[in-house]
């Protein structure tokens, strides 16, 4: 059949539901094709250069991230603005401050980027096609220690969850209940796989989070808490930044059954590079399994790795006295492991309406499902 305009019109409309770019059939394949939505960025680049105490770092956002996510093609990059975890709080001990801190200085330093970047808060906000010089960024919490309440605080059932619903009004839309130790939502995986089933409160917090209109993240979290929030939640759930088992045998990685928990909710498993763990090849082999297992429509990309301009935590280059000697993916930009990895999939033969379900479109499902309308 011949591609006539009316003929292209409709392929572009299927094409950009499953966030794809409309592009003659002939042309090389490219991220900026793509709705590409990064599952998880850690802040670990930033606050290495904000601790370098350098005037040429201190807009580490604006000037070095943004610029490669955009030359990368990625239109969403989900990133935590605080959690239970140390590193996520950047350094500060104290989890409502810590977590209030990162928040702070991200909101600040999208400010610096004069459009360049912003921040997703609606539906209103999701990106109908790949951007185009510009990225946004999605607000998370990894962990909701930030958000917990004393144990017997006797306060007005409608006060409980008043930390939560101060985050969303900052702009965060989504969070996942755990990191890798206990709080007062759940366990995660620190303690066993399996673990325990959420606490009154955290089950609070999902039910609050569905009205909201927040993103319910269970990476990090125990088995038993996820298969409980499968059973809960009225919206699909995503695991940003999670493998499987049996690829990977830690605790940390999703069980089969886990897998088609999430999927019953019409949610998303973003798959995750490690270094010296999980090359592409592995990341590939793990999304034919889900696809076999569950289907297309729940894969996402959680995080490609780091990359030549922040090699590794700890690591900015021109200032690490270590003179460590990188290759691989940690030598390579972004965009070059957006590109390679996208041509891997298509050599394992999924085609270009998969491609763009997987990189992107997938997540941008959900986010389309559970964000509130304005």
């Amino acid at each position: 059949m011949s591609l006539t305009r009316r003929n292209f019109m409709a392929r572009s409309a299927g094409l950009a539901a499953a966030g794809l770019a409309a592009r003659p059939v002939s042309a090389a394949k490219r991220p900026h094709d793509y709705i590409v939505i990064e599952g998880h960025r850690d802040i670990w680049e930033l606050s290495d250069r904000f601790k370098l105490r350098d005037k040429k770092q201190q807009s580490p956002l604006r000037d070095f991230l943004v610029p490669n996510l955009i030359e990368a093609g990625v239109s969403i990059c989900i990133m935590p603005a605080g959690g239970d975890s140390v590193p996520e709080r950047d350094g500060v001990s104290a989890l409502l401050e810590g977590s209030l801190r990162v928040l702070d200085m991200l909101l600040v330093e999208i400010e610096k980027t004069d459009g360049k970047a912003s921040i997703v808060r609606t539906k209103a906000d999701l990106p109908a096609k790949p951007n185009r010089g510009k990225v946004q960024f999605f607000l998370d919490l990894e962990g909701g220690g930030s958000i917990q309440i004393d144990p017997e605080p006797g306060y007005h059932p409608d006060r409980r969850l008043a930390l939560l619903r101060h985050f969303f009004r900052l702009g965060v839309r989504g969070m996942q209940l755990t990191h890798n130790g206990r709080n007062m939502l759940g366990e995660g995986i620190e303690g066993g796989k399996m673990g325990t089933r959420l606490s009154q409160f955290g089950v609070e917090c999902v039910r609050e989070m569905n009205r909201l209109g927040m993103l319910i993240g269970v990476s990090h979290l125990s088995a038993n808490g996820v298969l409980h929030v499968c059973e809960i939640t009225r919206h699909p759930i995503v695991s940003t930044h999670q493998n499987i088992q049996p690829f990977l045998k830690t605790p940390l990685e999703l069980t089969e059954e886990e897998v088609k928990a999430i999927a019953a909710t019409g949610g998303v498993m973003g798959m995750r590079y490690i270094v010296g763990v999980t090359p592409y090849r592995l990341l590939v082999d793990e999304i034919e399994h889900v696809a076999k297992t569950v289907g297309v429509k729940h894969i996402g990309i959680g995080w490609l790795g780091h990359d030549k301009m922040h090699p590794a935590t700890g690591s900015v280059p021109g200032y690490d006295r270590t003179n460590r000697q990188f290759s691989g993916v940690e030598a390579q930009s972004m965009y070059e492991h957006w590109e390679t990895f996208i041509r891997m999939l298509e050599e394992r033969g999924f085609k270009d309406e998969e491609i763009g379900m997987i990189v992107g479109g997938n997540f941008l499902r959900v986010m389309r499902e559970v964000l509130p309308a304005a």
